[in-house]
């Protein structure tokens, strides 16, 4: 174990052994010496095989069933000792010179207070996934072209646009690297009520007093199969909530523009919440009484939101399915039911 790191890498695996040894593996495989960095292995399960062979790699294990991701990486990060805290997801790796480049990044600009890097996207057994398949997120061609960007905190006027538009530098926390001293006081408070810790920790580097650095490298290997993401209904409720306390905290800290475009994205997935779940509880055979409530709120919520009531089936089906089941229920209950295992395959 490292005893003055420069760097560590918290690894955080809630309810999900698959891959994680081989995320800690490509740790210990970095071109730094191990002496450089700790490993700080968070988990909410206990395993002897695994925990054994984690040990053996030197890492240190933190247990925490806590449901609250935010809190629970806190926890992480209290108990590391290295100034500086990157994150490791336990199905995604590093490339083997990941840990040198984000230290020679950090030592070039001594104020810088948040770096991200591109990824490469594996799949389930670890094997290049074709360029031709990536999201637009995944591929960020923006860097293709502009090469690494550094920005000081004084030259942040219009990062919002670089971040979300032109760079796709809001998702995967195994690409991102911070300060460990941002984690502390108000922002590390307010880490601990997120449950979307990627978009956090992108906002953290906005408004911390550092510079912002995002490379242009494919340094992290972002493992894409069918169970990494979860994006239903209680995923949605959750991300109304933290983007609203998120926009809260960008007035707070004179971000307008981060504030507007954190309470659309809050709106946008109040809409998709509202709509999902009326059209699953039209799929379970709720009560009239319950589908025509649930309706009458979806449709109250359009009416509120002009800027939601786009003219896509996406928008008005979930209207459409809850006013067809007051008429007839079991059809508009076969249909809902269909839609909804037509997005479990997708």
């Amino acid at each position: 174990m490292a005893s003055d790191p420069e760097v560590s890498v918290i690894v955080g695996a809630y309810s999900r052994e698959q891959y994680l040894l081989s995320a800690v593996r490509s740790l210990v495989e970095q071109t730094i010496p191990r002496e450089r960095f700790e490993i700080v292995v968070i988990k909410n399960f206990r395993s002897d095989r695994v925990d054994r062979q984690l040990s053996e790699a030197g890492a240190r294990i933190l247990f925490d069933s806590e449901p609250q991701i935010g809190r629970w990486l806190r926890h992480a990060v209290r108990e590391c000792h290295a100034p500086i805290v990157t994150f490791c997801d336990d199905d995604d790796e590093y490339e083997p010179g990941r840990l040198e480049r984000v230290l020679d990044t950090f030592r070039s600009h001594p104020d810088l207070g948040f770096y991200r890097n591109r990824v490469r996207v594996i799949d389930s057994s670890g094997g290049p996934v074709p360029e031709t398949a990536w999201r637009r997120l995944e591929r960020d061609a923006a860097l293709d072209t502009t090469g690494p960007i550094y920005r000081s905190n004084g030259a942040k006027a219009d990062i919002l646009d670089l971040v979300t538009a032109r760079v796709r530098a809001t998702f995967a926390t195994s690409t991102m690297a911070l300060r460990r001293e941002l984690f502390d006081g108000e922002l590390g408070d307010a880490f601990e009520r997120t449950q979307l810790e990627d978009l956090f920790l992108l906002l953290t580097g906005v408004l911390s007093p550092g510079g912002i650095f995002l490379d242009d490298r494919r340094l992290t290997r972002y493992r894409s199969y069918a169970g990494n993401v979860s994006r239903g209904v209680r995923w949605l409720a959750h991300a109304v909530e933290s983007e609203r306390d998120m926009a809260a905290i960008s007035a707070r800290h004179g971000r307008p523009e981060f504030a507007r475009w954190f309470t659309a994205r809050a709106v946008n997935h109040e809409r998709l919440f509202l709509g999902g779940t009326l059209v699953a509880r039209v799929g379970a055979g709720a009560a009239r009484r319950e589908a025509a409530r649930r309706t009458a709120e979806y449709l109250r919520f359009l009416a509120r939101h002009p800027e939601e009531r786009a003219w896509t089936l996406d928008t008005w089906a979930a209207g459409i399915y809850g006013l067809s089941y007051l008429a007839v229920p079991p059809l508009a209950r076969r249909v809902a039911q269909a839609r909804l295992a037509a997005r479990r395959v997708n």
